[in-house]
């Protein structure tokens, strides 16, 4: 936590003047502003820092940031704060001072037989930094059992104020928009919705159309990307999944047949407007209520550079509506 500090001490001594007067001050209105915020979700710039990606998110033009507070997988990279800490009070001054907000936070890969007790203290974080929502994916080979599970999560962040964004992944037994559906609908939480990635949209073989059926309130954030239409997985598997027929288990690491889609989704996804999803269409059927956050790690790119690029691109598709 050390290198922490002395990163909040540089940030917050040099950095925060220039990006006041920064992009994000200065930009014009937009139509589709007076609806939706725009966020960079961690994944885009995974490497840097909370403190570091919220200046240069300010930067690139963002109004807030979503963070990866919990490792998805064992050792994997994230970025947890203490509840009461100096340091996250420290990031907290910093995001004032910056005029940004951690929209919602990720890192939570869980199943059926999860206790969501053990994730007391990163609730509290979460109800300290104000959050919207708490973002979770997983397998559910017992759907009573991860519906209630769910549901003590949402009854457990009720009191911080958040929801709980369940994500569907084409690879997992919860992996289309119908099957999110399924659970939050059995969990019945004012609190429990659906966070709709547009890659996984569309590789599950999700449509527009597709949200209309889904009742607003159950629907929470939109995370933003875009991609090639043809998918790296045979269909055959596809259909297998919307069917619910694929017997599909990733707790054990990612299923036969799946391993291209979990590589595009981890680093080939496009910038919006670079490829062929409808995400027009998509934004077009997603209530008012929800956030835009944008997901696209670019490999071989600097986050700085990924940050402003991803939120340029975004612009110019949210344009359109």
């Amino acid at each position: 936590m050390l290198q922490r500090r002395d990163l909040f001490k540089g940030l917050c001594a040099t950095a925060v003047a220039p990006v006041l007067g920064s992009a994000a001050t200065q930009a014009i209105a937009m139509p589709w502003q007076d609806k939706w915020s725009l966020s960079a979700i961690h994944l885009t710039a995974l490497d840097l820092p909370p403190e570091k990606l919220a200046v240069e998110a300010h930067k690139a033009g963002y109004d807030a940031i979503g963070i990866r507070i919990n490792p998805i997988s064992k050792g994997s990279v994230s970025y947890p704060y203490k509840a009461g800490s100096k340091e996250l009070r420290s990031f907290k001054s910093l995001l004032a001072d910056l005029g940004m907000r951690v929209n919602g936070v990720d890192g939570f890969a869980l199943n059926s037989n999860t206790d969501p007790t053990q994730f007391a203290g990163i609730f509290e974080t979460c109800g300290e930094l104000g959050i919207k929502s708490l973002c979770i994916c997983g397998d559910a080979p017992d759907k009573p059992k991860f519906a209630a599970m769910f549901a003590k999560m949402c009854e457990m962040a009720k009191p911080y104020g958040f929801r709980i964004d369940l994500e569907f992944m084409a690879w997992r037994t919860i992996g289309t928009l119908e099957q999110a559906y399924e659970l939050v609908k059995m969990a019945d939480c004012s609190n429990g919705t659906i966070a709709v990635d547009s890659l996984h949209l569309y590789r599950s073989g999700g449509t527009a159309a597709d949200l209309d059926k889904i009742p607003a309130r159950y629907l929470g954030d939109i995370h933003l990307c875009d991609a090639v239409k043809n998918p790296p997985i045979d269909r055959k598997l596809i259909a297998q999944v919307r069917a619910g027929k694929a017997n599909l288990d990733s707790t054990s690491g990612t299923p036969k047949g799946f391993e291209g889609l979990v590589n595009e989704a981890r680093l080939g996804r496009l910038l919006p407007g670079d490829g062929e999803l409808p995400l027009v269409d998509f934004m077009r059927h997603m209530p008012k209520s929800c956030a835009i956050g944008v997901e696209v790690p670019v490999p071989g790119l600097a986050p700085e550079t990924v940050l402003k690029l991803s939120y340029e691109h975004s612009i110019r598709v949210l344009n359109k509506l």
